[in-house]
C-alpha cells in the first residue's frame, strides 16, 4: 500500500540531561535489574493499522522481535487515518522519519509497509524471506553494526552508556528508543475492519542524548525512572545523518529488555 510524497509518539533531545542527570540512584535501587542484549541488526518497519497490506508484516515484526540477534521497531505512520480507522499507535513523527529516509534513500515516496534494514536500505517489509536476507549480507560487511560502539553496563540501579572514541562513531548521534513489547489491537473500521491484529515493538518515544564529537560519550540513566515512563523496553541507537541532515547508516544498538516499572 503506498501513498506518494511525504496515539502519540513523543520526540525529545534530552541532551546534557541525559549526561550528568539520572545519575543518583534510588531508594532499593542495588535490587534493579535490566538485560543487555547487542543485535548485529536493525529493521525498522513503517506500518498502520489502516493498511490492509501491512497484517503480513506486522507478523515478520512479531517474529523478528523474538531474535537477540534482530532490534526490531514498529513505526506507525497516521497518513493512513483518513481510510475510516485512526491508528491508535500513529504519529506524524514516525511520518516525518519515513519521509526523512525516502530521502536518505534517494525515493520519491513513501509506502507501507516498508523496512528500512541498518539504516541504509529497506525492502517491502511483508517479504519475510527478503528482510532475512537484507539483514545477514548487512551483516557480513562494513554496514553491519559495529559490536563495540556503543558499551553499556547496569550497576546499583544506574545504566551507564558510553560511546568510546572512534572513526566508525565521529559525527553520530546517540538516540534512546523507547517501545513496548507487545499489543493487539481490535480494528473496527477501514481496510482492516473485524481483525484482530497483533503488533511488536511499537516505537512510543525517541530522545536524543547527545552527539559525538572528539571525545567518548557517555551518558547516565537511573533505571527506575527509565521504567516511570510505562514502557517495558527501550533501545540505544548510534546513527549516522546524511548531508542532507536525514537519518543515515546505523552503527550500532543495544537492547534493554523489561525495564523495572
Amino acid at each position: 500500500m503506498s501513498r506518494p510524497s511525504a496515539g502519540s509518539l513523543r520526540f525529545a533531545s534530552i541532551g546534557a540531561l541525559a549526561l550528568v542527570a539520572l545519575a543518583a540512584s534510588a531508594p532499593g535501587a542495588a535490587s534493579q535489574s535490566v538485560e543487555i542484549r547487542q543485535p548485529t541488526g536493525v529493521v525498522e518497519l513503517f506500518t498502520s493499522q489502516g493498511c490492509s497490506s501491512c497484517p503480513p508484516a506486522d507478523r515478520v515484526m512479531t517474529e523478528l522481535s523474538k531474535s537477540d540477534d534482530t532490534l526490531a521497531l514498529s513505526w506507525h505512520v497516521d497518513y493512513w487515518d483518513y481510510l475510516g480507522w485512526k491508528d491508535t499507535f500513529g504519529s506524524p513523527e514516525s511520518t516525518r522519519r519515513q519521509r526523512a529516509y525516502a530521502v536518505s534513500l534517494g525515493s520519491r515516496s513513501v509506502y507501507t509497509p516498508q523496512a528500512v534494514i541498518n539504516g541504509r536500505m529497506d525492502v517491502v517489509g511483508s517479504r519475510g524471506k527478503a528482510v532475512s536476507e537484507a539483514l545477514a549480507t548487512l551483516a557480513g560487511t562494513d554496514k553491519g553494526l559495529s559490536s563495540g560502539a556503543i558499551q553499556a553496563k547496569a550497576d546499583n540501579g544506574v545504566l551507564t552508556v558510553t560511546v568510546p572514541q572512534a572513526p566508525q562513531s565521529a559525527g553520530s548521534t546517540l538516540w534512546v528508543v523507547y517501545f513496548d513489547h507487545g499489543s493487539t489491537v481490535a480494528v473496527k473500521r477501514g481496510e482492516n475492519k473485524g481483525r484482530n491484529i497483533v503488533y511488536s515493538n511499537v516505537v512510543r518515544s525517541m530522545e536524543m542524548i547527545g552527539m559525538v564529537g572528539d571525545k567518548p560519550l557517555v551518558a547516565e540513566f537511573r533505571l527506575q525512572d527509565m521504567g516511570r515512563r510505562g514502557y517495558d523496553s527501550c533501545a540505544i541507537i548510534l546513527q549516522k545523518k546524511t548531508g542532507e541532515g536525514t537519518p543515515g547508516p546505523i552503527v550500532s544498538a543495544l537492547v534493554l529488555a523489561d525495564l523495572p516499572r
